[in-house]
């Protein structure tokens, strides 16, 4: 067998910590270990509880419109086992989750796996922690027969090479996370949530709303409102209309003055290496009154222009570029240019960045504001 050299390793490690977070690039990776292991497909997966897909990249031969179907088949998928036994560089083979009868009467296998081409399959844990297992696995149509103990060697050195590229990924990706949280200040009631309702971090704040009942999370970890009417608002603002994520909605507890807002705002893809990823902030508010921003404090601490001060706004109230442009009687292009400007003097990247710096300029109103728009309309929120 001849093995990886030390400088294709360090190639692969590199593009693999890189793809880790942006899905343009893991394919290369990807492509890598098929080339190597003498592989059809490869995936890596990220997977919570070992019973929600959180993230799937797959590179290689495989039906992919088949393959979309993965979450369907996952409760009685037997190769589930390597993902439940979190065993880190372990690689398990086909023959060690499911016999020749499981293969010929699991539905997982008739349906999925042997028609979409993965029918032979050899996989590991690279990183796992108390609630999500990253896994690699290789995989081939079932005609071509299990992989050889040498390619199973080969997939086992580049196994060795992922798993500490994976755990530095991870630290990464927390980082990220913590970063952005702190960004809201310590009394902010605020989580990153994986656009399936999944929470991925909270803070302090949101953590003891957990705690009060208020809120909680179910068996999957996905945020439950306790009312179905609010867990579809939630919903449809994570999903967005056309991918676009974001929205505002409220939910009342008990009381009429125990109502609370919730605002949901899209962060560009934490940890984002497959096509199921994207990410989004959750505020919840106790409607005490009315929040509005300051605009001569907008203006005086970014030197902002009206027009500026009124696209802060509206992201604040969660509308979107469309919706601005539509409000403002402009063209999309004209709200993008004002974004730009709006950025550069708030030495901000991200939409997302906007609505946090503005937010320290929200103060109670005590009745709703109106917001003006360029015709001299008003909008009332």
């Amino acid at each position: 067998m001849e093995y990886m050299s030390n400088h294709t390793l360090d190639t692969f490690k590199e593009l693999l910590l890189e793809g880790l977070c942006d899905s343009d690039v893991l394919p290369r990776a990807l492509e890598m270990v098929n080339a190597h292991c003498g592989a059809e497909t490869t995936q890596l997966i990220s997977v919570s509880d070992a019973t929600f897909i959180l993230d799937s990249a797959v590179e290689g031969t495989v039906d992919r419109d088949l393959f979309q179907n993965e979450q369907e088949y996952l409760a009685i998928n037997p190769r589930t086992r390597i993902l439940a036994s979190r065993e880190i560089g372990r690689i398990i083979r086909d023959h060690e989750v499911a016999d020749e009868e499981t293969v010929a009467t699991n539905a997982a296998y008739q349906e999925l796996l042997i028609p979409a081409g993965v029918g032979q399959f050899a996989g590991t844990v690279l990183a796992s922690d108390d609630s999500t297992v990253v896994a690699l696995a290789i995989a081939r149509p079932r005609d071509d027969g299990p992989f050889s103990d040498d390619s199973i060697a080969r997939f086992s050195q580049m196994v060795r090479a992922a798993i500490p590229v994976t755990h530095l990924a991870g630290r990464i990706v927390s980082r990220q996370e913590t970063s952005l949280l702190d960004m809201f200040g310590r009394q902010a009631c605020v989580a990153i949530l994986h656009k399936s309702g999944t929470v991925v971090r909270q803070s302090e704040q949101f953590e003891k709303l957990l705690a009060s009942g208020v809120v909680r999370t179910d068996g999957l970890g996905r945020l439950d409102l306790l009312s179905d009417e609010s867990n579809r608002d939630l919903a449809l603002t994570l999903r967005g209309q056309s991918n676009a994520i974001g929205g505002r909605f409220s939910f009342a507890r008990l009381r009429p003055e125990c109502t609370y807002i919730c605002s949901v705002t899209p962060v560009p893809p934490i940890g984002h290496f497959g096509a199921r990823s994207g990410h989004a902030v959750l505020f919840i508010d106790k409607l005490t009154s009315v929040k509005s921003l300051d605009r001569n404090l907008l203006r005086q601490t970014y030197s902002l222009t009206s027009a500026e001060c009124d696209v802060c706004e509206r992201l604040y109230a969660s509308q979107t570029v469309a919706e601005i442009a539509t409000a403002r009687a402009v063209a999309t292009s004209t709200v993008k240019t004002l974004l730009k400007s709006i950025m550069q003097k708030m030495v901000v990247n991200r939409q997302a960045e906007i609505v946090i710096k503005s937010s320290r300029f929200a103060f109670d109103s005590g009745m709703s504001v109106p917001v003006q728009t360029n015709a001299g309309d008003k909008l009332y929120g």
